[in-house]
């Protein structure tokens, strides 16, 4: 009987976060100032930057810049696909805790 009590109490809850625009699962703490920046500091911006001169950017195409948080919206799909299959950064990267912070970041819209 429990279980199925629990089962409703969840059911009810999801029902009653339909109508919001917020994701739950979406931490407010996930920001671009906490995630979003360090980790393209870190990870991106060594390629795609428009202040990365063509020669040196291995290969990442030009116009393809993560300097502001819409160029980042911008590219949202691409950027949780490459995510996904860790082609990106294409040798080494973040560690699993880094990547599943950007990711969450990501999928909640780039806050």
């Amino acid at each position: 009987m429990r279980s199925r009590c629990s089962a409703i109490v969840l059911a009810l809850a999801a029902l009653a976060a339909c109508g919001d625009d917020v994701d739950p699962s979406c931490d407010s703490t996930v920001t671009y100032q906490t995630v979003g920046e360090p980790y393209l500091a870190n990870w991106c911006l060594g390629c795609h930057s428009v202040d990365v001169p063509p020669g040196m950017r291995q290969q990442a195409p030009v116009g393809m810049n993560f300097d502001t948080v819409d160029e980042v919206r911008a590219q949202l799909i691409s950027l949780e696909s490459v995510t996904l299959q860790q082609t990106m950064p294409p040798e080494g990267g973040p560690a699993d805790a880094e990547r599943t912070l950007w990711m969450q970041w990501l999928s909640c819209g780039a806050p």
